[in-house]
């Protein structure tokens, strides 16, 4: 945990120096995002095919693809719930919107793959990107859209649009063609397998540090109304996971992954997600940088 603590440090203290020297929030962000676009689309697909050609796939798999999708739905509806029935003031459409999806959908890749490898190693990796790429992921591109959707100002993107985007998502490809080769007993060179083995490792710790340049200090003002939502993201999610795990008989690390992965922090796509569809920006930046602080200190609680 500590090493993770310190890739995320560094991040940050590039951020504020890169501040000094005199360079915008928004040229930071921009330099940010291109790395972000790398990383996704030219190496994390030959991660994701060196996982599932060299991990053998198990029950345990699609239990925790299962756990995802419940617990992700549940706080979807639980967040809905506090802040449309109980919560004492009416909030905007567009800030209950940015609340339910910063909430229910984490940064299960980012900061989760990077935890998870430094606990787990091949099998945390393995672990994590099923419970992304077959929960996580489609779930945003539907069940997030929508609500999106629903509450935000824009209301031009169809969901079948949503499900054109997952085709196209180069990593789930790479877990795709992994699959398909070690099915087809097609052997890869050994060399290609470490190599891509050496550079996940610098991957993960290049993510850590994105996630830490990412920070924005943000003033608590609006506390009470982001407090209920932050709760969801880093404590009762991963309640719900080991409910749902228990359930379906998984223990050990399976059952660790899920836990740690719903509680990771509200998802950097939300901020993307404001832009496009017109839900609060200010809350969803509030809620990355608040919800990354508290499960950097809740997740030792599920290791």
């Amino acid at each position: 945990m500590f090493e993770t603590f310190f890739y995320i440090l560094i991040g940050f203290l590039l951020r504020v120096l890169l501040t000094l020297f005199g360079l915008s929030a928004e040229k930071i962000d921009h330099f940010r995002n291109k790395i972000n676009f790398f990383v996704f689309y030219y190496i994390i697909p030959f991660i994701c095919l060196k996982t599932t050609y060299t991990m053998p796939l198990s029950t345990n798999h699609l239990k925790i693809a299962f756990v995802a999708n419940l617990t992700i739905l549940s706080c979807v509806f639980l967040s809905w719930f506090i802040y449309r029935k109980i919560f004492p003031v009416q909030i905007k459409a567009e800030v209950l919107g940015a609340l339910i999806v910063c909430s229910s959908f984490g940064n299960v890749l980012y900061i989760g793959l990077g935890i998870l490898t430094k606990l787990y190693g091949e099998e945390g990796i393995a672990y994590a990107f099923t419970y992304d790429f077959f929960g996580s992921t489609p779930l945003t591109w539907t069940v997030a859209v929508a609500v999106c959707m629903k509450y935000g100002k824009a209301k031009g993107i169809r969901i079948l649009d949503s499900l054109k985007t997952i085709i196209k998502i180069p990593p789930i490809w790479g877990l795709l063609v992994g699959f398909l080769l070690r099915e087809i007993n097609l052997s890869l060179p050994t060399e290609l397998i470490s190599t891509v083995g050496i550079i996940s490792g610098y991957v993960i710790a290049l993510m850590l540090a994105i996630v830490g340049f990412s920070i924005k200090i943000v003033t608590p003002e609006r506390f009470a109304l982001l407090l209920p939502a932050i709760v969801i993201k880093v404590i009762v999610s991963a309640i719900f996971a080991l409910i749902y795990g228990k359930i379906l008989g998984l223990s050990g690390i399976p059952l660790n992954v899920c836990m740690i992965e719903a509680a990771m922090p509200s998802m950097l796509l939300s901020m993307i997600f404001a832009t496009t569809f017109g839900v609060d920006m200010r809350t969803s930046i509030e809620m990355i940088f608040l919800t990354t602080v508290f499960s950097l200190l809740s997740v030792g609680l599920f290791v």
